[in-house]
């Protein structure tokens, strides 16, 4: 049995970009009689705190303890979703004013989380403080339609633990089709979990260790990765092996697909459940 209490005194900061995630439900009525578009019906709207935000519930749920620090620009992504099947049709993005987070000493928690959405707030400054500063550095630089290309892993000079998933590792390795084990080892990184999907997870810290997914059943993907994250992160911190580290964060990525957008966030109790 995994101890989920082993983390329970840690101080967590968790540093990345605010995303608000707004679904917009819709009932799709066909194909428009003039063009060749998707006709639609509002049904209802939901906006829930993502980003940086749902990443810290998530690790709220396991340490004493969790700060965020976020640039006071916070991103909106809007899903139109059909409703029936929650299937995604498509997404714009908006940016909007918000709240500059308070300045925090970064050498006075356990943790350092880093969420890099590829929105800004994670600069190149901001970056080397944080490589200097904090006692432990785990870190996601996630790929998706806005920065495609453009936010890779390898930024990041330190990283004591870093959590991505196959597409961003093999584009942060100019490399499309050797083994993941190749891409994984040619990253260069010491401590590093690639998430596979379906595939579950495969992890490195100087030999390889692969665990299967726990759950075939989606609700939603939105997320899943982020949670993988959080509630491992502190785990790695305190030296957790890499067959736990597994286990943990396929526990959380299945409890997250079983949840619609962040309408709540991964407990230990749910973990527990699934290890």
């Amino acid at each position: 049995m995994i101890a989920l209490d082993r983390v329970k005194d840690l101080r967590v900061l968790i540093v990345g970009d605010a995303i608000l995630d707004e679904y917009v439900y819709v009932t799709c009525l066909g194909k428009a009689v003039k063009e060749p578009a998707l006709s639609a019906k509002i049904l209802r709207r939901e906006e829930f705190k993502g980003g940086v935000w749902a990443a810290a519930a998530h690790a709220a749920n396991f340490c004493a303890e969790v700060q965020v620090s976020s640039a006071p620009v916070v991103n909106v992504t809007r899903r139109y979703v059909e409703d029936t099947y929650l299937r995604k049709l498509f997404t714009l993005h908006d940016a909007r004013q918000g709240e500059m987070s308070a300045f925090v000493d970064i050498r006075a928690f356990d943790c350092v989380i880093i969420t890099d959405f590829g929105y800004g707030t994670l600069t190149p400054e901001i970056i080397v403080k944080l490589s200097k500063e904090a006692r432990y550095l785990a870190v996601n630089a996630q790929t998706n339609a806005p920065n495609m290309g453009f936010n890779m892993i390898t930024k990041y000079p330190r990283a004591d633990y870093i959590v991505i998933d196959e597409l961003e590792a093999r584009l942060a390795a100019h490399d499309r089709d050797s083994p993941i084990e190749d891409v994984i080892l040619k990253l260069g990184y010491r401590n590093i979990v690639v998430t596979l999907g379906k595939n579950g997870a495969i992890g490195f810290d100087g030999a390889f260790e692969r665990a299967p997914a726990i759950t075939d059943k989606v609700t939603d993907t939105m997320g899943c990765g982020d949670a993988f994250l959080c509630v491992t992160a502190p785990f790695a911190s305190v030296g957790a092996s890499m067959k736990d580290l597994l286990r943990i964060g396929n526990a959380a990525g299945a409890v997250k697909l079983g949840i619609v957008g962040h309408r709540s966030s991964v407990t230990r109790e749910a973990v527990q459940a699934q290890i």
